[in-house]
Protein backbone atom coordinates (compact mmCIF):
# COMPACT_ATOMS: atom_id res chain seq x y z
CA UNK A 1 0.00 0.00 0.00
CA UNK A 2 1.76 3.33 -0.99
CA UNK A 3 2.66 6.02 1.75
CA UNK A 4 1.48 9.72 1.74
CA UNK A 5 5.32 10.40 1.33
CA UNK A 6 8.10 9.64 -0.27
CA UNK A 7 10.39 7.41 1.77
CA UNK A 8 14.06 6.55 1.58
CA UNK A 9 14.87 2.95 2.71
CA UNK A 10 18.72 2.83 3.84
CA UNK A 11 21.06 -0.10 5.08
CA UNK A 12 24.37 -0.38 6.28
CA UNK A 13 27.02 -2.54 6.76
CA UNK A 14 30.28 -1.82 9.18
CA UNK A 15 33.71 -3.04 9.11
CA UNK A 16 33.45 -4.06 12.60
CA UNK A 17 30.63 -6.29 14.78
CA UNK A 18 31.82 -5.10 18.34
CA UNK A 19 32.77 -1.59 19.79
CA UNK A 20 32.64 1.40 17.94
CA UNK A 21 30.81 1.02 14.65
CA UNK A 22 32.65 2.01 11.10
CA UNK A 23 30.92 2.30 8.63
CA UNK A 24 31.35 0.02 5.45
CA UNK A 25 28.88 0.70 3.06
CA UNK A 26 25.55 2.41 2.26
CA UNK A 27 22.74 1.22 0.12
CA UNK A 28 19.54 3.49 -0.17
CA UNK A 29 16.28 3.33 -2.75
CA UNK A 30 14.18 6.38 -2.56
CA UNK A 31 10.18 5.22 -2.70
CA UNK A 32 7.50 7.23 -3.91
CA UNK A 33 3.85 6.06 -4.48
CA UNK A 34 4.77 2.66 -4.34
CA UNK A 35 7.17 2.57 -6.81
CA UNK A 36 11.86 2.77 -6.32
CA UNK A 37 12.64 5.76 -8.12
CA UNK A 38 16.10 6.23 -7.45
CA UNK A 39 18.83 4.16 -5.54
CA UNK A 40 22.05 5.35 -3.67
CA UNK A 41 24.80 2.61 -2.90
CA UNK A 42 28.15 3.12 -2.16
CA UNK A 43 31.17 1.36 -0.07
CA UNK A 44 32.91 3.73 2.06
CA UNK A 45 37.06 3.06 3.47
CA UNK A 46 37.05 2.89 7.04
CA UNK A 47 39.51 3.99 9.62
CA UNK A 48 40.22 0.23 10.53
CA UNK A 49 40.58 -2.79 8.92
CA UNK A 50 37.81 -4.96 8.64
CA UNK A 51 36.98 -8.09 10.92
CA UNK A 52 36.52 -11.10 9.47
CA UNK A 53 33.84 -11.80 11.30
CA UNK A 54 32.10 -9.50 9.68
CA UNK A 55 33.21 -10.33 6.19
CA UNK A 56 32.02 -13.57 7.14
CA UNK A 57 28.48 -11.96 7.19
CA UNK A 58 28.69 -9.85 4.41
CA UNK A 59 31.33 -10.39 2.04
CA UNK A 60 33.23 -7.06 1.79
CA UNK A 61 36.98 -7.19 2.22
CA UNK A 62 39.91 -4.35 2.56
CA UNK A 63 40.21 -5.09 -1.36
CA UNK A 64 36.97 -4.17 -2.16
CA UNK A 65 37.08 -0.85 -0.61
CA UNK A 66 40.78 0.28 -2.23
CA UNK A 67 39.55 2.78 -3.77
CA UNK A 68 36.37 3.81 -1.77
CA UNK A 69 35.36 7.50 -0.74
CA UNK A 70 36.10 8.11 2.93
CA UNK A 71 33.07 8.49 5.60
CA UNK A 72 33.17 11.75 5.34
CA UNK A 73 32.59 12.40 1.46
CA UNK A 74 30.26 9.34 1.79
CA UNK A 75 28.22 10.66 4.07
CA UNK A 76 28.15 14.40 2.45
CA UNK A 77 27.04 12.46 -1.11
CA UNK A 78 24.46 10.97 1.19
CA UNK A 79 23.18 13.11 2.91
CA UNK A 80 22.68 15.68 -0.28
CA UNK A 81 20.72 12.82 -2.20
CA UNK A 82 18.66 12.15 0.90
CA UNK A 83 17.60 15.70 0.96
CA UNK A 84 14.33 16.50 3.26
CA UNK A 85 12.23 12.67 2.78
CA UNK A 86 11.98 10.37 5.76
CA UNK A 87 14.26 7.45 6.40
CA UNK A 88 13.34 4.09 7.07
CA UNK A 89 15.24 1.07 8.25
CA UNK A 90 15.17 -2.49 9.44
CA UNK A 91 16.50 -2.04 13.30
CA UNK A 92 16.75 1.77 12.89
CA UNK A 93 18.49 2.47 15.86
CA UNK A 94 21.38 0.11 14.55
CA UNK A 95 21.62 2.14 11.61
CA UNK A 96 21.13 5.71 13.11
CA UNK A 97 24.19 4.65 15.70
CA UNK A 98 26.35 3.60 12.78
CA UNK A 99 25.44 7.14 10.98
CA UNK A 100 26.07 9.08 14.66
CA UNK A 101 29.45 7.80 15.67
CA UNK A 102 30.54 8.85 11.59
CA UNK A 103 29.31 11.73 12.54
CA UNK A 104 31.00 12.70 15.38
CA UNK A 105 34.77 11.25 13.74
CA UNK A 106 34.07 13.47 10.76
CA UNK A 107 31.91 16.07 11.77
CA UNK A 108 29.86 15.24 7.96
CA UNK A 109 26.38 16.26 7.63
CA UNK A 110 23.82 13.62 8.17
CA UNK A 111 19.62 13.87 7.76
CA UNK A 112 17.35 15.19 10.00
CA UNK A 113 14.57 13.30 9.16
CA UNK A 114 13.26 10.68 11.61
CA UNK A 115 13.41 6.77 11.04
CA UNK A 116 10.44 4.60 10.45
CA UNK A 117 11.73 0.93 11.85
CA UNK A 118 10.37 -1.96 10.15
CA UNK A 119 11.25 -4.21 13.01
CA UNK A 120 9.34 -2.03 15.09
CA UNK A 121 6.25 -2.14 12.72
CA UNK A 122 6.33 -6.27 12.06
CA UNK A 123 6.57 -6.61 15.62
CA UNK A 124 3.17 -5.15 15.61
CA UNK A 125 1.59 -6.37 11.93
CA UNK A 126 3.78 -9.53 11.56
CA UNK A 127 3.60 -11.20 14.78
CA UNK A 128 3.32 -14.80 13.55
CA UNK A 129 6.62 -14.74 12.26
CA UNK A 130 9.59 -17.08 13.98
CA UNK A 131 11.38 -14.03 14.74
CA UNK A 132 12.07 -10.42 13.50
CA UNK A 133 15.12 -10.61 11.72
CA UNK A 134 14.71 -9.14 8.46
CA UNK A 135 16.04 -12.40 6.50
CA UNK A 136 13.23 -14.40 8.55
CA UNK A 137 10.46 -11.97 7.87
CA UNK A 138 11.72 -12.35 4.01
CA UNK A 139 11.27 -16.16 4.10
CA UNK A 140 8.35 -15.89 5.62
CA UNK A 141 6.39 -13.45 3.75
CA UNK A 142 7.52 -15.81 0.45
CA UNK A 143 9.00 -12.56 -0.76
CA UNK A 144 11.73 -13.33 -3.96
CA UNK A 145 14.68 -15.23 -3.26
CA UNK A 146 18.03 -13.24 -3.28
CA UNK A 147 21.29 -11.29 -1.38
CA UNK A 148 20.81 -10.93 1.92
CA UNK A 149 23.69 -9.07 4.19
CA UNK A 150 24.57 -6.27 1.42
CA UNK A 151 23.34 -2.55 2.02
CA UNK A 152 20.97 -1.84 -1.23
CA UNK A 153 19.77 -5.64 -1.49
CA UNK A 154 18.45 -5.40 2.70
CA UNK A 155 17.15 -1.94 1.75
CA UNK A 156 15.16 -3.05 -0.54
CA UNK A 157 14.12 -6.39 1.67
CA UNK A 158 12.99 -3.82 4.01
CA UNK A 159 10.98 -1.44 2.04
CA UNK A 160 9.06 -4.97 1.17
CA UNK A 161 8.16 -5.45 4.80
CA UNK A 162 7.01 -1.76 5.20
CA UNK A 163 4.53 -2.34 2.33
CA UNK A 164 3.45 -5.35 4.56
CA UNK A 165 3.11 -3.87 7.59
CA UNK A 166 1.59 -0.43 5.77
CA UNK A 167 -1.18 -2.93 3.88
CA UNK A 168 -1.75 -4.84 7.27
CA UNK A 169 -2.43 -1.96 8.92
CA UNK A 170 -4.14 -0.09 6.62
CA UNK A 171 -2.89 2.61 5.98
CA UNK A 172 -0.81 5.26 4.08
CA UNK A 173 -0.45 7.26 6.40
CA UNK A 174 3.79 7.93 7.34
CA UNK A 175 2.66 9.78 10.20
CA UNK A 176 0.80 6.83 11.10
CA UNK A 177 3.31 4.20 11.02
CA UNK A 178 5.75 6.78 13.16
CA UNK A 179 4.20 7.14 15.61
CA UNK A 180 3.72 3.32 15.84
CA UNK A 181 7.39 2.93 15.98
CA UNK A 182 7.87 4.47 19.91
CA UNK A 183 10.15 7.04 20.61
CA UNK A 184 11.19 9.05 16.88
CA UNK A 185 14.85 7.33 16.38
CA UNK A 186 16.89 9.78 14.62
CA UNK A 187 20.89 10.08 13.71
CA UNK A 188 21.14 12.99 15.96
CA UNK A 189 19.75 11.15 18.87
CA UNK A 190 22.65 7.97 18.21
CA UNK A 191 25.48 10.86 18.30
CA UNK A 192 27.92 9.39 20.50
CA UNK A 193 27.44 11.49 23.87
CA UNK A 194 30.91 13.14 25.41
CA UNK A 195 33.09 11.63 27.17
CA UNK A 196 33.32 12.34 31.25
CA UNK A 197 36.82 13.36 32.00
CA UNK A 198 38.84 13.17 35.08
CA UNK A 199 41.46 16.26 35.20
CA UNK A 200 44.15 14.23 34.50
CA UNK A 201 42.93 13.36 31.44
CA UNK A 202 41.96 17.09 30.27
CA UNK A 203 44.76 17.15 27.89
CA UNK A 204 43.14 14.69 25.64
CA UNK A 205 40.54 17.23 25.03
CA UNK A 206 43.03 20.10 24.22
CA UNK A 207 45.06 17.37 22.03
CA UNK A 208 41.80 16.33 20.04
CA UNK A 209 40.96 20.33 19.31
CA UNK A 210 44.85 21.24 18.87
CA UNK A 211 45.63 17.80 16.47
CA UNK A 212 48.43 17.35 18.80
CA UNK A 213 49.80 13.83 19.49
CA UNK A 214 50.45 12.23 22.97
CA UNK A 215 52.30 9.96 24.93
CA UNK A 216 49.37 7.67 27.01
CA UNK A 217 50.86 5.15 30.36
CA UNK A 218 48.43 2.93 29.72
CA UNK A 219 47.00 -0.25 31.58
CA UNK A 220 48.84 -1.45 34.88
CA UNK A 221 47.15 -1.23 37.66
CA UNK A 222 48.23 -1.94 40.91
CA UNK A 223 50.38 -4.96 40.47
CA UNK A 224 51.48 -3.98 36.86
CA UNK A 225 53.56 -1.79 34.71
CA UNK A 226 51.49 0.51 32.02
CA UNK A 227 52.90 0.53 28.59
CA UNK A 228 53.83 3.93 26.73
CA UNK A 229 51.74 4.48 23.94
CA UNK A 230 51.77 7.36 21.25
CA UNK A 231 48.87 8.10 19.89
CA UNK A 232 47.06 10.63 17.98
CA UNK A 233 43.75 11.38 19.41
CA UNK A 234 40.50 10.93 17.03
CA UNK A 235 37.28 10.99 19.23
CA UNK A 236 36.29 10.78 23.00
CA UNK A 237 32.80 9.55 23.46
CA UNK A 238 30.84 7.82 26.39
CA UNK A 239 28.74 4.75 25.42
CA UNK A 240 26.97 2.22 28.12
CA UNK A 241 28.15 4.44 30.89
CA UNK A 242 31.78 4.29 30.30
CA UNK A 243 33.91 6.82 28.62
CA UNK A 244 36.55 6.25 25.27
CA UNK A 245 39.67 7.43 23.39
CA UNK A 246 39.50 6.32 19.74
CA UNK A 247 43.02 7.38 18.38
CA UNK A 248 45.49 6.02 16.16
CA UNK A 249 48.70 4.22 17.37
CA UNK A 250 51.38 5.75 15.92
CA UNK A 251 54.02 2.51 16.04
CA UNK A 252 51.09 0.44 13.81
CA UNK A 253 49.10 3.70 11.82
CA UNK A 254 45.76 1.86 13.05
CA UNK A 255 43.10 3.33 14.96
CA UNK A 256 42.27 1.87 18.34
CA UNK A 257 40.18 1.94 21.20
CA UNK A 258 41.34 2.60 24.89
CA UNK A 259 39.19 2.85 28.15
CA UNK A 260 39.58 6.08 30.17
CA UNK A 261 40.07 4.24 33.41
CA UNK A 262 42.55 2.07 32.69
CA UNK A 263 44.83 5.49 31.51
CA UNK A 264 46.87 6.61 33.94
CA UNK A 265 48.39 9.72 32.60
CA UNK A 266 48.82 11.89 29.25
CA UNK A 267 52.41 13.35 28.47
CA UNK A 268 53.52 15.17 25.73
CA UNK A 269 55.28 12.86 23.41
CA UNK A 270 59.05 11.93 23.85
CA UNK A 271 61.40 13.96 20.88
Amino acid sequence: MPLDRSIVVVDTETATLSGAPHLLEVGAIRVQDGEVIDQFETLVAPAVEIDEEATAIHGITDEDIRRAPLAKDALTRFTEWVGDDWLCAHNAGFDARVFGFEHARTGAPVPAAPFLCTVKLARRHIPESPDHKLETLCQHLDLDEGVHHRALADAVWAWQVLEECAERAETTSAMELLAQCGTPVTIKGYIPGPARMKPRLRPLQDALRNGDEVTLLYGGGDSGVPSSLEVMPRLLYERHKKSYLEAECLRTGMLKTYLLDRIQKVMAPAL
